[in-house]
């Protein structure tokens, strides 16, 4: 009982203080706010809504199209933020590659 009777309180709500702080940082970090989890699923909900355009348009045209033909189709509602569309004509409807930039690895 010596050292809690040396210590003062500021010293004690000090202690609790830098307790709960660092508590507090561990669940910020292990609850995934430091990661970009926004991003991601918006990367995600965009690109399943441009693969879902590009199948109706196969399956109307038998060809896959670029973001600017399927928008003035009505097939594509918005300008896509995050991802893009390179579109190769092949057979049955050809090839579309769709992806975000923001997310491939650097070129060097």
């Amino acid at each position: 009982m010596p050292v809690i009777k040396r210590l003062s309180f500021a010293h004690l709500l000090l202690a609790v203080l830098v307790l709960s702080f660092i508590i507090g940082f561990a669940v910020f970090v292990l609850d995934g706010a430091v990661t970009n989890k926004g991003t991601t699923g918006a990367i995600k909900a965009e690109y399943a809504e441009i693969m879902h355009a590009e199948k109706l348009r196969c399956l109307a045209y038998g060809t896959y199209a670029t973001i600017p033909t399927l928008r003035h189709e009505g097939l594509l509602s918005f300008n896509p933020i995050y991802n893009s569309v390179v579109y190769l004509p092949g057979p049955h409807c050809g090839t579309v590659v769709v992806g975000s930039p923001a997310y491939q690895a650097p070129s060097g």
